[in-house]
């Protein structure tokens, strides 16, 4: 079970504790920390075309799904396009790592504002596209039409007929945008439009973490914050429970009463 959880946690009735999520950075990384990659966390990632300086490729977008050595589970994205990924089921190294305070706002934006929203392969797809236009352009702003950072759609091939006279005609191949990498790549320009516009409001609260590896792809990770409870919030517990206590107690008494 994943334990890197995005929507908003129901509250339950507790007294003299506050609640704390359980978050897939229970595992400290600062002193260095074993972690394997399984896979990713939605099936049929989505393909999508990059580029990068001078190279390109066509890639597989979307969130991994890792596991400490503890056995906990987490969700974690590429930072780093230029390393491949570490090999499947194989327990590598992570220390934590950090990046400026830009990208870092940035992406602390995208995941306030949209992670809560990744429910399938095409968002996922379209969070991790964003993430690494927030990570690796330099030069036009968050842009995946130009700069040193590009993103589009691949193709697919599909078979259609093309009618002559009457019942008669031909199929021919014909080369078209896959339908779900393009939703992916229109999504990510949505999200990246909106991580600075102020107007647009966040949906969650999150802190990240990034996880780097000196061989195979750094990776970052998005951990919920627990909304703390305002002091008012405590008053009318405890006044709840004082008056439930109360309540309790009365009715003893008049049960006892003879």
């Amino acid at each position: 079970m994943m334990l890197n959880f995005k929507g908003t946690f129901a509250g339950a009735l507790l007294v003299g504790m506050s609640v704390l999520s359980t978050t897939a950075l229970a595992t400290p990384v600062n002193t260095g920390e074993k972690a394997k990659i399984v896979g990713f966390e939605y099936d049929n990632p989505i393909k999508v075309n990059i580029e990068w300086k001078n190279s390109s490729s066509t890639v597989k977008a979307g969130a991994y799904e890792g596991v400490w050595l503890n056995g906990e589970s987490f969700a974690a994205f590429c930072v780093e396009i230029t390393q491949s990924l570490a090999p499947l089921g194989k327990y590598n190294t992570y220390t934590e790592s950090s990046f400026s305070s830009a990208i870092t706002s940035n992406l602390t934006n995208l995941a306030n504002k949209y992670y809560s929203l990744v429910d399938d392969a095409i968002s996922s797809a379209a969070f991790q596209v964003a993430i690494w236009e927030i990570v690796t352009e330099t030069k036009k702003g968050l842009d995946l039409d130009k700069g040193y950072f590009q993103a589009d759609n691949t193709t697919t091939t599909v078979k259609q007929w093309v009618p002559i006279i009457g019942h008669f005609g031909f199929h021919k191949y014909v080369t078209v945008d896959d339908p779900s990498s393009l939703a992916a790549i229109n999504l990510a320009k949505t999200w990246l439009a909106g991580v600075n516009d102020s107007s647009v409001a966040n949906t969650g609260d999150y802190s990240l973490t990034i996880l780097k590896n000196s061989k195979y792809q750094d990776l970052v990770v998005f951990t919920p914050i627990a909304a703390v409870p305002e002091p008012a919030t405590y008053g009318m517990l405890i006044l709840g429970m004082g008056l439930i206590a109360l309540l309790a107690r009365r009715r003893r008494a008049d049960t006892i009463r003879f």
